[in-house]
């Protein structure tokens, strides 16, 4: 690739795992960059445990990978009437020599015991097909399987495993955090995102679409963490600027809401409070945008909570609840149990 090609590459790379799940950014970079300059017949395991969130980073991987010219296909062992190794083998030989990657999807409903050990006998007989990159997609049971009727399988050819199970959603507490959302990840894993995200942020190529979405990453990190100040100064030095610069009003709003979060936890109750008032909820209001409304609202009600001022907050909880109730979202059983602890 020319240096030109090399950034091209990096800008999709970067793009297309903006939309995934935090903590597979870099893995996602890792699959792609393996898929466009590894050898040239590959077999990679890919694991999931989300269909729906398989058929985005499928979706994903497909952009990128047309975009480098290399034809993509997909085979559903489990819908595609293969009744064994064979027929998939022929399947893959059908799609022709030329240099492409193949999504086989429905393993984890198709592999028992026997097509396991079966595929692992014919091992070598997919590898010269041609110039193919194989992306297996299953589910860990299946994958323990395949480790325990075929260990070898494991270092043929370099095969790699891609990993991008789900966690289960994190909890929402709506005693302690108001509406934030807990990180359910653990020290050590947020440390190492943390180092991930400032590494990409070292890269002076990066774009304000992608430099954006890793700085709110990076700050709500160390907020979780207990970095107010640094989480502060990135909201307020290097996000919010952009979005200014960009006339992006309703990002500003947003980020203006998240330096009043940070506030809050500083205990600057009336800075936090002048924010959800002058700067968000007239935002909100004009656009129209009534979920974003009653979520500012209801925030200003937990500081006059704090502020020892119950009244102001049974007002704006109950107007936001009726809000809440009417668009049937999540934040109404919060408003709910906030206005029934109220004293």
């Amino acid at each position: 690739m020319t240096q030109r090609g090399d950034f091209a590459f990096d800008h999709r790379r970067v793009t297309g795992a903006l939309a995934l799940d935090p903590p597979h950014f870099a893995e996602y970079q890792r699959l792609v960059k393996t898929i466009s300059f590894g050898p040239g017949f590959q077999f990679l395991i890919v694991e999931f445990n989300d269909v729906a969130y398989r058929t985005q980073l499928a979706a994903a991987i497909d952009d990128m990978l047309k975009a480098e010219g290399v034809a993509v296909h997909a085979v559903d062992l489990h819908n595609g009437g293969f009744n064994d190794v064979s027929a998939f083998e022929a399947t893959i030989r059908s799609l022709g020599s030329g240099s492409r990657a193949i999504h086989v999807f429905g393993g984890e409903a198709w592999f028992d015991g026997a097509r396991i050990e079966a595929f692992n006998i014919r091992r070598e007989a997919f590898s010269q097909i041609g110039p193919i990159k194989m992306l297996l997609w299953l589910t860990s049971n299946v994958i323990e399987e395949i480790a325990k009727r075929a260990p070898d399988l494991w270092a043929w050819r370099g095969s790699v495993v891609f990993s991008f199970v789900r966690a289960p959603s994190p909890s929402t507490d709506a005693s302690s955090r108001g509406m934030q959302v807990i990180d359910a990840r653990g020290m050590s894993e947020r440390g190492r995102r943390i180092t991930e995200i400032r590494a990409h942020l070292a890269n002076n190529a990066l774009t304000d679409d992608l430099r954006l979405p890793l700085l709110d990453e990076l700050a709500g990190l160390l907020m979780g963490l207990g970095e107010l100040d640094e989480a502060l100064r990135i909201r307020k030095e290097e996000e919010l600027p952009v979005y200014e610069k960009l006339g992006d009003v309703r990002e500003r709003a947003v980020t203006m809401g998240k330096i009043g979060d940070i506030l809050q936890a500083r205990g600057e109750l009336d800075e936090a409070l002048r924010i959800r008032k002058e700067e968000q909820l007239p935002v909100y209001e004009k656009l129209g945008d009534v979920r974003s409304r009653l979520v500012a609202e209801a925030k200003m009600g937990q500081l006059y909570a704090s502020k020892r001022q119950p009244e102001l907050a049974r007002v704006l909880w109950r107007k936001a609840l009726g809000d809440a109730q009417r668009l049937r979202i999540p934040e109404a059983e919060i408003i709910e149990d906030w206005l029934k602890n109220l004293k």
